[in-house]
């Protein structure tokens, strides 16, 4: 091999570093990739409107009735009465085993059973609503009664590029899709907000949807808003793999950089 040709192919090395440093830099992502609703303008009014939940056989409501009787608050509001003041009594409603001990379960004909008031049939009503059916029963038998009902089995599981995978539970009539990946700690740095999945339960098995974070447009989705048993997967962006790589790319690249070094050194004096 003559110089000519030694200095070509140390030319050559160095043109390949080049490319392949300016295809890693191109490959980056750009933090606008990660800016949930990036289209929306100042003041601008979006109707994304939460699809009404339809009780059904199964789900747990917590109800809590107070009155000026006393033996109706103690029967419907035992934690009122304990050595507890802290709100402590509460907290037993706030997992699987305590809605399930404590709460009312709609049983299979679409019926809750409450002491002192009898059966409620709540087939085909809202979430929204199920309160003041409640509270017209109460005003049937009690005088002054203040009525607060929920939904305790509002489970909801979060999984794929986020900081806190896991089930969660909502204790408000409505949540979205932004509010519960809060929930979760917020999204990974290898996360795609342009491709969130959200997995419904329907009577048919279930039904998907494909969430673009990043756009407006997911106000759109009657998916927006989440449901009991919804499953939200946040997808992987093409480029994890490289970026979790990166480290070793970049060895490889100085290595071959220090190799090339050398030998533009060498070659010329041989």
């Amino acid at each position: 091999m003559n110089l000519n040709q030694s200095k070509l192919s140390v030319q050559n090395g160095i043109t390949l570093i080049i490319i392949i440093s300016i295809s890693t830099l191109f490959s980056c992502r750009s933090s606008k990739d990660l800016i949930f609703l990036k289209d929306v303008t100042n003041n601008e009014i979006n109707r994304g409107l939460p699809a009404e939940y339809i009780l059904k056989t199964g789900d747990i409501l917590y109800i809590s009735i107070k009155s000026m009787n006393p033996e109706v608050n103690l029967l419907y509001n035992p934690e009122s009465n304990m050595e507890n003041s802290t709100g402590q009594g509460y907290q037993k409603y706030t997992t699987p085993s305590g809605a399930y001990l404590y709460g009312f379960e709609i049983d299979p004909e679409e019926n809750i059973k409450l002491p002192m008031l009898g059966k409620i049939n709540v087939s085909g009503i809202p979430i929204s609503q199920i309160e003041s059916v409640v509270q017209k029963k109460a005003d049937e038998f009690l005088k002054d009664a203040i009525v607060k009902v929920k939904l305790l089995n509002f489970k909801f599981t979060v999984s794929g590029e986020v900081r806190r995978p896991g089930d969660y539970y909502n204790y408000n009539n409505s949540i979205n899709v932004l509010e519960a990946l809060a929930m979760a700690n917020g999204n990974t740095d290898y996360a795609t907000i342009k491709k969130v999945m959200v997995v419904r339960p329907v009577p048919e098995g279930r039904k998907t949807y494909m969430l673009d974070l990043s756009s407006k447009s997911a106000y759109l989705s009657e998916a927006f808003y989440l449901q009991p048993n919804d499953f939200i997967i946040v997808q992987p962006d093409k480029y994890k793999n490289f970026q979790l790589n990166s480290q070793a790319y970049s060895l490889v690249l100085s290595s071959l950089s220090v190799l090339i070094a050398v030998l533009g050194f060498v070659i010329p004096k041989l």
